[in-house]
């Protein structure tokens, strides 16, 4: 009874000691906004090499004529008829009556054999028709003019040899001259162009005409010729100039704020 008593007191204190919780409304924070940070890309000029041209080699096909073996003819071996000569048979013979009898003595006939003859088979070689060997077509590689310029000058007077040689072109024209010392001690030149139109020379001459007496030459040709010197045309390498590259022009977005969160 105690115990129901302490019981009851006990629930009675924890009834009036009890208060309700009160509410509290969950604190938002609204969330920073950081700016996306626009990094401009960085552009590297492209490298450009000059394409190395390698001239196609050509190698002419090797053609094999192909072997012909003419077929092998046997001849058919040729057997000769056996022949076998009749077998005679003697006639019975009957006495006749008695009539002087004429006899004639029988005419016996060999007989005709003619042996067969032989055909030799007609035998005809085969024609042997060459094949029809068609070279492949090649067409040859052109290249576009390129300028050029050179020039020699050369003098010799122990065999009386003096003349020179200037001439130069740019893609379209070709132009120069040469000057030479002739026979008759007059000084040719020759200024010459060509072009699209044709070729043009003008003629001059200088000094004038001598011819001397012919006196034989002493002159000995030299055991070695020296070649003139020849001055490659000089190449100019083109020049390349890189693409400017104009960077894309970037507007940042426009950043629009949320819309408030609504209070509770």
């Amino acid at each position: 009874m105690k115990y129901l008593v302490l019981v009851a007191l006990f629930a009675f204190a924890a009834a009036d000691s009890y208060k309700a919780a009160e509410y509290q409304a969950p604190k938002y924070e609204t969330p920073k906004y950081e700016a996306p940070k626009y990094e401009t890309p960085k552009y590297e000029t492209p490298k450009y090499e000059t394409p190395k041209y390698e001239t196609p080699k050509y190698e002419a096909p090797k053609y094999v004529a192909p072997k012909y073996e003419a077929p092998k003819y046997e001849t058919p071996k040729y057997e000769a008829p056996k022949y076998e000569a009749p077998k005679y048979v003697a006639p019975k013979y009957e006495a006749p009556k008695y009539e002087t009898p004429k006899y004639e003595t029988p005419k016996y006939e060999a007989p005709k054999y003619e042996a067969p003859k032989y055909v030799a088979p007609k035998y005809e070689a085969p024609k042997y028709e060459t094949p029809k060997y068609e070279a492949p077509k090649y067409e040859e590689v052109t290249y576009a003019a390129q300028p050029y310029s050179f020039g020699y000058d050369v003098q010799d007077k122990e065999s009386y040899t003096e003349f020179e040689h200037n001439e130069k072109s740019d893609y379209n024209v070709v132009t120069g001259s040469y000057r030479v010392v002739l026979p008759d001690s007059r000084v040719q030149i020759v200024t010459y162009k060509a072009d699209a139109n044709g070729y043009t020379a003008d003629v001059k001459y200088e000094g004038e005409a001598k011819y001397p007496e012919y006196v034989e030459s002493q002159y000995k040709a030299a055991a070695s010729y020296a070649a003139p010197g020849y001055k490659a045309p000089e190449y100019k390498k083109p020049s390349y100039t890189a693409p400017t590259y104009a960077a894309p022009a970037y507007t940042a977005p426009a950043y629009q704020a949320p819309a408030a969160y609504p209070k509770y």
